[in-house]
């Protein structure tokens, strides 16, 4: 996915970089800002995939502390320690990613600026353009909901844990609820991160069909 989201932003930056304001200069501010468009998404895809990377190891490590804790006389300190450092890690992994998304979208103002400026290119295909950009705005509300969700999964990791730690009779009933309101957090983030998924396809489309105008003149 991550590869046609690459392919799909290269095509925006062809086409923006062609493209020639009404006084007759190159759009030399657009197309440098959709190259940072590009390296900056990237970014951003790069944190998701360390992000999920950290997810596969955690659920390991949960499921370990589940496990160990059937056992009144085992001692989970350490791996409770270790769960809440990959915890720290993720929610720095997020905030990275949020924080590219962000400038991103400021970019987007400028380059439909950018595009309101043009009269070189067909209607259709600046109608076109405009497309693209409300589909990657689209995504970025879809990722916005996402990170919310994904913060609260945290938040839902940290209080499981914190109950687990240094109980000589810990409280069952309630590490039983926190749990399930931790496998319910994982279930949203699951269904939004599905959701994100499709607004990325939707985009992909969307540019794709940019292209296909662009290149048939």
């Amino acid at each position: 996915m991550l590869k046609r989201k690459k392919i799909a932003l290269a095509g925006v930056s062809i086409l923006l970089a062609l493209l020639v304001s009404a006084c007759g200069q190159p759009q030399e501010p657009a197309a440098n800002q959709v190259n940072q468009l590009i390296l900056t998404d990237q970014e951003m895809n790069q944190s998701l995939k360390e992000l999920v990377r950290h997810e596969r190891e955690d659920m390991e490590l949960y499921g370990s502390i589940l496990s160990k804790g059937k056992n009144r006389n085992s001692n989970l300190e350490a791996l409770l320690d270790q769960a809440d450092g990959h915890i720290a890690e993720r929610r720095t992994l997020l905030e990275q990613a949020e924080a590219v998304m962000n400038r991103t979208k400021e970019q987007m103002e400028e380059l439909r600026t950018s595009l309101d400026q043009l009269s070189f290119e067909k209607e259709e295909n600046l109608a076109q353009a405009h497309t693209v950009l409300d589909q990657y705005e689209q995504r970025a509300a879809s990722f916005a909901a996402f990170v919310a969700s994904y913060r609260q999964s945290l938040d839902a990791d940290e209080q499981l844990y914190a109950l687990m730690r240094g109980n000589v009779e810990p409280n069952l009933v309630k590490i039983k609820r926190a749990i399930r309101e931790r496998n319910s957090q994982y279930a949203k983030v699951a269904e939004l991160r599905q959701q994100f998924n499709k607004q990325t396809k939707a985009f992909n489309g969307a540019n794709a069909k940019l292209v296909q105008m662009e290149q048939a003149g």
